[in-house]
């Protein structure tokens, strides 16, 4: 029987009522529902929680019970389930309640249409590549996880500049002397490395984006590589602190000397098409292309 999941973004009353919609519409049908464990928490303090055919799991442990989760909220909520997919990949539909969703295509609106079409093999899926990403020192990994947006090292903000060593597949690239650099997936392209400066990367190629934040050389530009190369980023010394940030979610201090180690993951994300908007649709939504100062189209 499929296993359906849930996930629900903290603090969005409209994300919160249609999440109980979703667990009527499970319940009538008599499909099992795991939830994740914060949501699951605040539906049981509030009694809402059916008696039956429900639990919680955490975000880690989602994509190894569920077929099929549900995301209600923005991108953020979709990457942090989707950041833990394994080898036991499930179905994610994403349904935006942000105010800037590339990944999370459907509208609330739209979400029961889309289950029902799921149920019966009539949806488009899309599917993106992840990064795997260790932070080695001293010869040993001390932290390892996937990444669907990007890998950003970035020092504090009243910190100097850090020098950071860029080797591909051993090769020695470049020293980029800057705030950080965002190494991207295509996925991440239009977030972090976008704002910085970097190209707007079709979803589908099999490619990273190198961004630099800041970087003090003018000729020091994003830089697109291969996504079977292995990518190799270290700073000799440095200043102040300076971190390894993970798809905005998870901060790991770096040391000098640290090593962060990129490959492209063995897993990959599965998620449900929008039947109304395509890649273009929604990059014109989101960023104004196209849009008159009076909001009228050029």
């Amino acid at each position: 029987m499929t296993v359906l999941g849930l996930a629900v973004r903290q603090g969005t009353g409209e994300a919160s009522a249609l999440g109980l919609e979703v667990l009527r519409w499970a319940q009538n049908r008599r499909l099992p529902v795991v939830i994740e464990q914060a949501a699951f928490a605040r539906y049981q303090a509030a009694g809402e929680i059916p008696e039956e055919g429900v639990s919680a799991k955490s975000a880690f442990a989602l994509p190894d019970e569920a077929d099929v989760i549900v995301s209600l909220g923005g991108d953020g909520t979709l990457i942090g389930i989707a950041r833990y997919v394994g080898e036991r990949s499930p179905v994610l539909i994403g349904v935006n309640f942000g105010t800037l969703g590339f990944l999370t295509e459907i509208a609330p609106d739209e979400l029961f249409e889309t289950l029902d079409a799921f149920f019966h093999h009539r949806v488009a899926y899309g599917t993106r590549s992840m990064l795997h990403v260790e932070v080695v020192r001293d010869r040993e990994v001390i932290f390892a996880s996937q990444a669907v947006n990007d890998a950003v090292i970035q020092k504090e903000t009243k910190s100097p500049l850090i020098s950071l060593d860029l080797w591909v597949n051993s090769e020695a690239v470049m020293r980029v002397r800057a705030d950080g650099v965002i190494v991207a997936t295509p996925t991440g392209s239009t977030a972090y490395s976008l704002a910085a400066g970097g190209s707007i990367v079709y979803p589908s190629l099999g490619v990273y984006l190198v961004t630099p934040i800041c970087p003090h050389s003018l000729t020091c530009r994003p830089l697109i590589l291969p996504l079977d190369a292995e990518l190799s980023l270290s700073s000799s010394s440095h200043g102040g602190a300076v971190s390894l940030n993970i798809d905005g979610q998870v901060l790991v201090p770096l040391e000098e000397q640290d090593v962060v180690r990129i490959i492209r993951s063995k897993h990959e994300v599965k998620f449900v098409r929008s039947p109304r908007r395509t890649y273009f649709d929604i990059l014109r939504g989101k960023l104004n292309w196209g849009q008159a100062a009076g909001g009228g189209t050029v």
